[in-house]
């Protein structure tokens, strides 16, 4: 995925999970919303590879997340909101719970990171993503999908991994 302009008119989504959803394993979850996903998609969907990734900023005692990040390209009557509320529909249909608690152990999570060059500050939506850039589970598998070079937040995200202090990630094996 190297066309810069191409890059433009991408959503990226992290995906992240530390809750079994029904009788799936958060790695088995993630696998499992692939293709809904992709039918989201007007081109084929990139996912990079999963991650284990140590909580970070959650309650005492939070399981370890699975993450990957997925690049998807919009179709043309799609906006940021009706593309959030896909994602939120794909993450109740997985048994996502919100009670409140910030940053509290999910099922499934489907963060929209960025939608091409669109911008939004409402209640429901900040986009670009304000923490993504800050956390080493969202930039080393956005990285493996779109390179070093690629801008956000006024920086390439290559900068922002050298910057970052997270703990290092381990690749997802299967057991």
């Amino acid at each position: 995925m190297n066309d810069k302009a191409g890059l433009e008119r991408y959503a990226f989504v992290g995906l992240g999970a530390n809750l079994p959803s029904g009788s799936s394993s958060p790695a088995e979850t993630l696998k499992a919303v692939i293709p809904a996903l992709a039918r989201l998609s007007a081109a084929p969907l990139l996912v990079s590879r999963l991650y284990i990734s140590e909580p970070k900023d959650c309650p005492p005692g939070s399981p370890l997340y699975v993450n990957a990040v997925a690049a998807l390209l919009p179709g043309d009557d799609e906006t940021p909101d009706s593309f959030l509320g896909k994602l939120q529909a794909l993450e109740n249909g997985f048994g996502r719970a919100r009670t409140g608690t910030v940053n509290e152990a999910r099922t499934l999570d489907l963060d929209l990171l960025y939608f091409g060059n669109k911008t939004s500050a409402t209640q429901t939506l900040v986009l670009p993503h304000p923490r993504a850039h800050q956390r080493r589970f969202v930039l080393e598998p956005w990285i493996e999908l779109v390179g070093e070079r690629f801008q956000f937040q006024q920086h390439t995200l290559g900068y922002w991994l050298a910057e970052n202090q997270d703990p290092q990630l381990a690749l997802f094996t299967e057991a």
